[in-house]
């Protein structure tokens, strides 16, 4: 419910012009970036490449909608591609930057082109295979058409689709985040910090620790609790957390965290799940286990991982 009122909120504020863009230089990989790290471990999860071509143009453009823009695109791409790649990228054409968002996804037949900008129409294949509301790409619509912006597409059913989104280049000086912002995206905030990620599925903890690695996190990283014993027994750092999948190959994420402090201390813990029911809840409380449900907010993890932080330096005093 969340979700559908916030995207229709937007959708309101953007058909009634009450969300006005504000128009500044910036380089486009700062947002790469930023999608970049919030993207990995989602695509991860699925076992998919995730690509962003570097990029070092400046476009004027408003940061905040773009990136909205860019974030469903992109969410769009991982959610209605099964198996293969996501890549992003960026191309100058004379006056203009154009962004493309390539996937080797379920792609769309020419006659239904127009009809997935509409609010809340989905494909009968897309449905199949993805939870969805059908207003990413209305939001999508509109957002581009506040900031002036065309949107090409190009796609055939069973082939992948190829949106592009084009914005002003600029030769302007880019225009620096403000404080907030910039404190919001330093990965230094974190450095420091030790984490140790199970997860019985590789490539979930490889966009683990590209994500981790991203905010300046160290990682030590296993599948399963016997692996990571001998993981922290091998090296003389000792983590300041853990991250942990519940469903694990032998046992699950609780035994795991219980087993591990009795090794290492109390250590603060995150538990990452899917399973919502009161049982796992329950036992997360008991045992003084945060939960973070899939799909995974990396804001909601980063929040957390703050307070290891402070954590760290409380003991240190």
């Amino acid at each position: 419910m969340e979700e559908i009122f916030g995207a229709l909120l937007d959708m309101s504020r953007l058909d009634t012009g009450a969300l006005r863009p504000e128009f500044a230089s910036f380089r486009i990989d700062e947002l790469m970036r930023q999608i970049e790290l919030e993207f990995a471990p989602l695509a991860a999860t699925k076992g998919l490449g995730l690509t962003f071509v570097p990029c070092s143009l400046v476009v004027r453009s408003d940061r905040r909608l773009l990136r909205r823009l860019l974030q469903n695109l992109v969410s769009n791409a991982i959610k209605y591609t099964p198996a293969g790649r996501v890549l992003v990228g960026c191309r100058r054409q004379n006056d203009v930057v154009r962004i493309d968002v390539y996937d080797t996804g379920v792609g769309i037949p020419q006659s239904k082109w127009r009809d997935i900008f509409v609010e809340f129409h989905r494909l009968d294949q897309g449905a199949k295979i993805a939870r969805g509301l059908g207003l990413g790409l209305s939001i999508v619509e509109r957002v581009a058409r506040v900031l002036g912006s065309r949107i090409e597409l190009e796609s055939e059913s069973g082939r992948g689709s190829h949106f592009a989104i084009t914005v002003p280049h600029s030769t302007d000086v880019p225009m620096e985040l403000p404080a907030r912002e910039s404190a919001r995206v330093d990965s230094g905030q974190l450095a420091g910090i030790t984490a140790l990620c199970i997860d019985n599925e590789p490539s979930v903890l490889d966009g683990m620790e590209i994500l981790l690695r991203g905010w300046g996190c160290d990682v030590l990283k296993a599948p399963g609790l016997a692996l990571a014993l001998d993981a922290v027994s091998d090296t003389s750092i000792v983590p300041n957390g853990l991250l942990v999948d519940y469903h694990l190959d032998q046992g699950n994420g609780i035994e795991a965290i219980i087993a591990l402090r009795r090794r290492l201390g109390d250590l603060p813990a995150i538990l990452i799940t899917a399973d919502r029911s009161p049982d796992v809840r329950e036992l997360a409380r008991n045992e003084g286990v945060q939960v973070l449900h899939k799909p995974l907010k990396p804001a909601a993890l980063r929040a957390l991982l703050a307070q290891w932080r402070v954590l760290r330096v409380a003991a240190a005093e």
